[in-house]
């Protein structure tokens, strides 16, 4: 990253935050002792995101069973203390990617689509091919564009500018941005990972999602670049380069196949068939985390 990029971050002093209450999340499962109490707990610091954790809880993205999960405590036993953890992490992170300028809305919109139908799509295609992710690969999904929120908020008049150059030499929005700006969203992204402290696995995810091949963890990485290609294939992104591809020849497909995924086992088709409506599923994914009326079909 551009030394001169990263200075002007550095001095940044209303850059976005998670709440605290979900890094502290974070940081008690770093602790092998943690117990279902202490998270517990802690979630309900914060009233808000604990309700937003239950709401999800009971909705049918997580919800198993019939009866409802009331408290925390009940949907950990019910969901694992992991999922409870990453849904806490994703609704955070959702407060932040949802437009608050009225004047950025459309493309902060289109890009808090584009992060929430690639965790979808990831996590879709983790069941698949049964990576058993844990869920990270739903919040790597939510996060690995969010160098893009500082891009937007902090360099706004130069992020459009690459987003055009992107379109006008049809190069991914990365180079556009390296170009224009002098740092990509990828390197700011995974500046912000380290500066939230957040699990490594999600620096190296956002840092290397547009080649997996240097990442640490290369299985979940390249599943996430290839659910970013998919929301972009159904035109469900914050717009740039519209390159098209083989998925079957991509970087991501092949480091699966060599790492013993069942990848020649997929039906293409009927994947493509059940993407359909992932667009409605985004909408349906921020109504229920943000108590928000769904606005429709995301695609476009």
């Amino acid at each position: 990253m551009n030394s001169r990029v990263l200075d002007i971050i550095k001095g940044i002093d209303d850059i976005p935050t998670l709440p605290s209450v979900a890094m502290e999340v974070m940081d008690l499962t770093r602790s092998a002792e943690v117990s279902i109490r202490e998270i517990s707990e802690c979630i309900h610091k914060d009233p808000a995101l604990a309700m937003r954790v239950l709401r999800m809880a009971n909705s049918s993205f997580y919800r198993r069973g019939s009866k409802e999960i009331d408290t925390i405590h009940r949907a950990i036993l019910m969901m694992g203390l992991n999922e409870v953890v990453n849904i806490a992490t994703s609704v955070s992170v959702l407060s932040i990617l949802n437009p608050k300028n009225d004047e950025r809305e459309s493309l902060r919109r289109k890009l808090c689509n584009h992060c929430i139908a690639t965790a979808l799509i990831a996590r879709y295609m983790d069941k698949k091919i049964h990576l058993r992710a844990q869920g990270r690969e739903f919040v790597g999904g939510l996060l690995h564009d969010i160098g893009k929120i500082i891009f937007d908020e902090y360099f706004h008049d130069r992020f459009l500018e690459a987003h055009e150059l992107s379109i006008r030499k049809d190069c991914p929005m990365f180079e556009a941005e390296k170009e224009v700006i002098g740092a990509t969203h990828m390197d700011v992204g995974s500046f912000l990972a380290q500066k939230w402290k957040l699990p490594p696995y999600l620096a190296d995810i956002i840092l290397n999602h547009h080649n997996p091949a240097d990442a640490q963890l290369k299985d979940i990485t390249a599943l996430i670049s290839i659910a970013n290609l998919l929301a972009k294939a159904r035109e469900i992104s914050c717009g740039g380069d519209t390159i098209s591809f083989v998925l079957k020849d991509q970087g991501a497909w092949l480091i699966l196949k060599k790492l013993g995924h069942p990848m020649d086992t997929l039906d293409l088709e009927r994947i493509t068939f059940e993407m359909e409506d992932i667009g409605q599923e985004v909408q349906k994914y921020i109504s229920t985390v943000l108590d928000q009326p769904s606005e429709g079909n995301a695609d476009g």
